[in-house]
């Protein structure tokens, strides 16, 4: 092949991985590897919340999973310097980075760690996605700390489009939190924010009382009175509590009793 010629990708799109000088490049199908893409993040996002030592995936994990079929994903196992150019890779190059040939394994290796040339399609759907998941957890975990109140969902909203915010499409929506926060405090005055809270649920509704306070906060303490009351010390997200409080009210008819213990 003309090494000048440039390949047409026919739908097709480019995973890349650069590694100590040198680059290489593999041919795949957009929706194949999107999707394995996500169940790579959703496995990584699961062993954090479980608190495991080693949340990141390795090849042979990648390439044990039932889920992730490589074959479907790429279209071939041929690997480049530069793909759109017909420039393979050479075997030597292979081995100083990767230690093997195998192009099975240096796909694991793209999907795990390299650069993938999404479509615009996908990288739009998943941004708005992700866009909507970050500033509903800010208006559940954020307050304005001038009125003490949570910020409006539109407000955050114009703020990230102001401060001009990139989403990071294969980050998590709770990683991104904090620097986003960070961004757009010079828009509007923004504050992430927990208040410790006492209730105290009546005997007739604890059982319900109960799984509505657990959708939203942190149980540091809780008992059982001898009339079957339930009382707990919780910490909430600042925005949230006002919420809770009304739910609460709303289950107990107003016989809920909350005070707030440290902010």
């Amino acid at each position: 092949m003309i090494d000048r010629a440039r390949i047409d990708l026919g739908g097709f799109i480019i995973g890349r991985i650069e590694n100590s000088g040198r680059v290489f490049e593999m041919l795949m199908d957009p929706e194949q590897a999107w999707e394995a893409k996500k169940l790579i993040r959703d496995e990584i996002n699961t062993r954090l919340k479980e608190g495991k030592e080693k949340s990141r995936l390795t090849v042979k994990d990648v390439l044990n999973d039932k889920r992730i079929n490589l074959e479907l994903i790429f279209e071939s196992f041929s690997v480049f310097e530069d793909l759109r150019r017909g420039k393979k890779a050479t075997d030597g190059d292979m081995e100083v980075v990767f230690n093997t040939t195998d192009g099975m394994t240096i796909a694991a290796h793209i999907l795990i760690d390299g650069e993938i040339h999404w479509t615009k399609s996908q990288r739009e759907e998943e941004r708005q996605k992700k866009l909507k998941q970050i500033i509903t957890i800010i208006t559940k975990n954020a307050i304005n700390p001038q009125n003490k109140k949570p910020h409006p969902y539109q407000r955050i909203e114009k703020a990230i489009e102001e401060a001009k915010v990139k989403i990071d499409l294969m980050r998590s929506a709770e990683e991104q939190i904090d620097d986003i926060v960070k961004s757009i405090r010079a828009i509007i005055p923004i504050r992430i924010e927990q208040v410790e809270m006492a209730i105290k649920i009546p005997t007739a509704f604890t059982a319900k009382g109960y799984n509505i306070v657990a959708q939203y906060v942190q149980i540091k303490k809780e008992e059982w009175q001898s009339d079957g009351s339930w009382v707990a010390v919780v910490n909430i997200p600042a925005g949230l509590q006002m919420e809770l409080v009304d739910k609460l009210n709303k289950l107990t008819h107003g016989r809920v009793q909350t005070k707030i213990l440290k902010t």
